[in-house]
């Protein structure tokens, strides 16, 4: 069996000159990739990636509020009642004490977006917030 083949349970592909790489079609067919589907491609510390499809229920999640203790916990609370999957985050302190900010790209494939912010805009210390269905 030549090197380019299905090994067992993994795959070995070639990085062209360019950096591309082609994605055997039974982890494509798997993903559910096509021509055009965004990923999210993370790495660790053991030099390894992790390819996240961005599939038509992925969202993009903006929160602005108030930098106090458990606030951040508050929203991911909201965000796990309401069945959204985080496939990404990360969280910023604008100016401490007072703003900080959360971004996320995550997945709402199994929960009510419209229901989401309904909770989001509850909470008084959320100051500003976005979902953007259209990544």
């Amino acid at each position: 069996m030549g090197m380019g083949g299905n090994l067992k349970n993994f795959n070995v592909v070639k990085i062209d000159s360019k950096g591309r790489m082609i994605i055997p079609f039974q982890l494509r067919d798997y993903l559910r990739l096509k021509e055009g589907t965004q990923v999210i491609i993370t790495n660790n510390e053991n030099k390894e990636l992790k390819i996240i499809p961005l599939l038509d229920s992925t969202v993009y999640i903006e929160v602005i509020f108030v930098d106090e203790p458990a606030s951040l916990m508050k929203i991911i609370d909201i965000i796990s009642k309401n069945k959204i999957d985080i496939l990404m985050s990360t969280s910023k302190t604008i100016e401490r004490g007072k703003l900080a900010e959360w971004n996320a790209i995550a997945d709402a494939a199994s929960s009510n977006v419209a229901k989401l912010e309904a909770d989001f805009a509850s909470l008084k210390m959320i100051k500003k917030f976005k979902i953007d269905t259209k990544i």
